[in-house]
């Protein structure tokens, strides 16, 4: 029996170009809901930036944010891994070599340095150190020159970027599979009662923990491959999955 529907959301719930969640997304997740299932999005964002885009079901639903590293429900912290100090201040003194970065909080995105305009969307508060930080950071984006982490450092790289000369990095046992299990494990859930819907290679992690599994179009073919099912939208997903 299906008990958990878990989904990214760019370029899943909210398609590419899209400015807002659709109606049927809405409609369909209420569905979920009033069916008994458990619902999560799992996203890069913010948990601040996930419940203004679904804010009628900021108490009922599963953000599982910053690719993984944490985890809301009903406002609460059920699940984290943040990005620990010396970490942040290796980042920090890399401002100081002219690389500039973006760091992302559970409800807010930091500045640091002269960051490039595709960067403006994320409404970040600019910041020169440490202290003027008030909350914990799980995910780190950077900009411009290649950055090598050091051998003892507690992150991994979550994305290298490629052409665009950015990269982003999260603690190195955060991941969208970790944050999944951890919540499985949390609702007394397996794989066989789960549900992932994903687009991209990030989502890979995520599908492999559940039994039904949904690639949104087939731009990722990694992901394709790993899936039970290939479909044109997440309403699609959730129509089969409800059916």
């Amino acid at each position: 029996m299906l008990k958990l529907i878990v989904s990214d959301f760019d370029g899943t719930l909210l398609p590419y170009g899209e400015s807002r969640v659709s109606d049927g997304v809405v409609k369909r997740i209420a569905t979920a809901l009033e069916r008994g299932i458990k619902v999560a999005v799992s996203s890069g964002r913010t948990y601040g930036e996930l419940e203004r885009e679904l804010p009628a079901f900021k108490d009922e639903i599963y953000f599982i944010c910053c690719d993984g590293a944490y985890c809301v429900k009903g406002g609460k912290a059920v699940y984290q891994r943040k990005i620990e100090k010396p970490d942040l201040e290796f980042f920090f003194g890399k401002s100081r070599e002219g690389i500039s970065f973006l760091l992302h909080g559970a409800f807010e995105n930091y500045a640091v340095g002269r960051l490039p305009a595709e960067a403006a969307a994320f409404g970040a508060k600019s910041v020169s150190s440490l202290e003027d930080i008030d909350e914990k950071i799980f995910k780190i984006t950077s900009y411009g020159t290649e950055v090598k982490l050091p051998p003892t450092s507690g992150l991994r790289t979550h994305w290298d970027g490629g052409e665009h000369k950015m990269a982003q990095f999260v603690n190195r046992f955060a991941d969208k599979g970790v944050a999944l299990s951890d919540l499985q494990t949390r609702l007394m859930l397996t794989k066989f009662e789960t549900a992932c819907i994903g687009d991209s290679g990030n989502d890979l992690a995520m599908v492999r923990g559940s039994k039904y599994s949904f690639a949104v179009s087939s731009r990722c073919q990694e992901l394709v491959q790993a899936v039970t099912n290939t479909v044109s939208s997440a309403e699609e997903a959730f129509d089969i999955l409800l059916s």
